[in-house]
């Protein structure tokens, strides 16, 4: 059976999908897509998968387009990381839906678990999914076997991916070529060619609050003058910016702003759940010395260092 451009299972006639609805309803069809990063070439395939979708649908009389959710730059391990596939999932349980399409099996989900459980709420609900590149419809009695295969290899898939990635970064932690975002206070270098793009240069508008604080804490002042004045600046310049004690203390405590880097602060205790954990020695680090120009000399560092050791900057309470 054909809607349009979109192939329907011939085994699933259009009346058995319409369980909830009355026989002369439209069906209320809403779409899902992902794409796991914010690279052009994955911006590109999500506005793809959703025009396609969008058409699709809104093409067929006997169809209605409730909504295309879409979660760019977001992993299909762990449903949590994914807004608009609960919000998708709130709506279905709501009976704002009543047939699901999806690209295919890994878009939909590469964690088995969540994968299983979430068809398996939607059937229960009288909802089916299409998973369009499998051909699979979820109302259909063999499919949780079939999807049961698919989803694990599928989920094999992301965590050979994420093994792939962890060697990477080690090898560019080998060759003092850490991967990671730039820093508060730098950007990549874009207009530079070949592994220089990965360079970090200093960005002044964040550079020139590095030097407020680390200037205030070598003179003496305590963490509660310091957050005072960067809530004056931003004030002043009227960014929205709010500076907590946290984040002032782990910006006054990194080695970036002297030069160099430490690797490995932290390291993925599981590939599931992306769940990291502080690195005491579990796993192998780097120290990289003049990696990129310093915003603060070494003396002004090792001082703030040496303070914050002694507690000189915290505030004491009078009696």
């Amino acid at each position: 059976m054909s809607k349009g451009n979109m192939r329907i299972i011939e085994n699933k006639p259009r009346e058995k999908m319409r369980q909830k609805v009355h026989p002369d309803h439209t069906l209320r069809v809403a779409a899902y897509c992902r794409v796991s990063t914010l690279s052009e070439e994955q911006e590109l395939s999500y506005e793809t998968q959703k025009d396609y979708y969008t058409k699709l649908i809104s093409s067929d009389p006997g169809l209605e387009l409730v909504n295309v959710y879409g979660d760019r730059g977001c992993s299909g391990v762990m449903i949590e990381k994914r807004p608009e596939f609960k919000r998708m999932m709130r709506d279905c349980m709501n009976g704002e839906i009543d047939v699901v399409m999806v690209k295919s099996i890994s878009r939909f989900a590469r964690n088995l678990a969540d994968c299983l459980e979430s068809v398996r709420k939607l059937k229960d609900e009288g909802i089916p999914v299409y998973f369009e590149r499998e051909g699979l419809d979820s109302m259909d009695e063999r499919c949780e076997v079939l999807l049961s295969m698919l989803a694990a290899i599928a989920q094999e898939e992301s965590n050979s991916l994420s093994r792939n990635i962890k060697w990477a970064f080690e090898k560019r932690n080998e060759h003092g070529r850490p991967a990671r975002r730039a820093p508060y206070g730098y950007r990549r270098d874009h207009l530079a060619q070949g592994h220089n793009r990965d360079e970090w240069v200093i960005w002044e508008p964040e550079a020139k609050r590095i030097r407020l604080m680390f200037s205030m804490a070598a003179s003496g002042s305590k963490y509660r003058e310091i957050l005072a004045s960067l809530k004056a600046l931003e004030e002043k310049e009227d960014t929205g910016v709010r500076w907590y004690h946290d984040k002032l203390y782990k910006l006054l405590r990194s080695e970036i702003y002297q030069g160099d880097v430490l690797t490995n602060k932290t390291y993925v205790v599981d590939y599931l759940s992306k769940k990291q954990k502080r690195n005491h020695g579990e796993r192998a680090q780097y120290y990289i010395e003049e990696h990129h120009q310093p915003i603060i000399s070494r003396e002004v560092f090792s001082k703030v260092q040496a303070l914050i050791d002694a507690r000189t900057l915290i505030q004491r309470k009078r009696i």
